[in-house]
């Protein structure tokens, strides 16, 4: 029972946050995202678009279903089940630039993966381009909400004899890009097999809040491959700049506070 109303605990405490730090209101930016030459367009109609390099391609499920026909590492098996799970459905995708089953592990394959989720919630949260007003504090336990959230996504679905190490946490802080106030956060992660560590992928992780729905965009590499996804021409922090996300003009059917009080016994 603890680890079914865990999860859902950890977005409660999220919004809670983000509910408590909400600023004065703004209007919404308009958007100029940037184009970088050779990039290609991903486009999540009506949630949102963005670019990424050329080498990226959409993980679909046809891909999956290959990439599970061949001999796999368990850990890359349980990614893609889990990739299944979160994002096939509307306004989420998953890119990637290789076959994982064949290369996530291998050195100098370039292997990078970039996600976009959008997660609906029931509770009003802050307009999208509105001013967050977020104090160190509230930044601070909202960091630690989402490593401790992460890291028990990342956990409860482990195969045998593996394990997950973290480090190098950024903490959480807000970013102004394209006129939007947002989240960001990076870390390194660790996949270790009977203690043997096979791979440290870097994290970079991106939090926009959109009146009844989060977006979350994330682009991660192995760390070995850092020198090569900072170049200029591919440089994986700039998706960020060529984001573009449309207004939700939906209303959240319940406010925080009357959704606490009816957890209450």
């Amino acid at each position: 029972m603890r680890k079914i109303l865990r999860p859902f605990f950890f977005l409660v405490c999220v919004l809670a946050l983000l509910t408590a730090g909400c600023g004065e209101k703004a209007a919404v930016p308009k958007i100029e995202p940037v184009q970088y030459p050779g990039w290609i367009e991903v486009n999540l109609d009506p949630d949102a678009r963005f670019s990424v390099p050329s080498a990226f391609f959409v993980e679909t499920e046809a891909i999956r279903q290959k990439m599970e026909s061949g001999e796999m590492d368990p850990y890359v098996k349980t990614l893609l089940e889990k990739d299944r799970t979160q994002y096939s459905q509307k306004g989420s995708i998953v890119l990637v630039t290789t076959d994982q089953g064949a290369a996530f592990f291998a050195d100098g394959s370039h292997a990078a993966r970039i996600t976009f989720q959008t997660v609906g919630s029931p509770m009003k949260l802050p307009r999208y381009g509105q001013n967050l007003g977020m104090d160190e504090k509230a930044l601070k336990e909202f960091g630690t909400a989402t490593m401790d959230g992460i890291k028990f996504s990342d956990g409860k679905s482990l195969p045998d004899g593996y394990t997950v190490t973290y480090s190098n946490w950024s903490p959480m802080k807000t970013e102004i890009i394209n006129g939007v106030e947002h989240l960001f956060t990076a870390y390194d992660k660790t996949i270790l097999k009977e203690g043997v560590a096979l791979v440290t992928v870097r994290i970079l992780r991106w939090t926009f809040l959109n009146n009844d729905r989060i977006h979350i965009l994330t682009a991660s590499y192995p760390k070995k491959e850092e020198a090569y996804w900072n170049d200029d021409g591919r440089k994986l922090k700039n998706i960020v700049r060529t984001l573009a996300i449309v207004p939700s003009k939906s209303a959240a059917e319940e406010s925080f506070p009357d959704k606490v009080k009816a957890l209450l016994p």
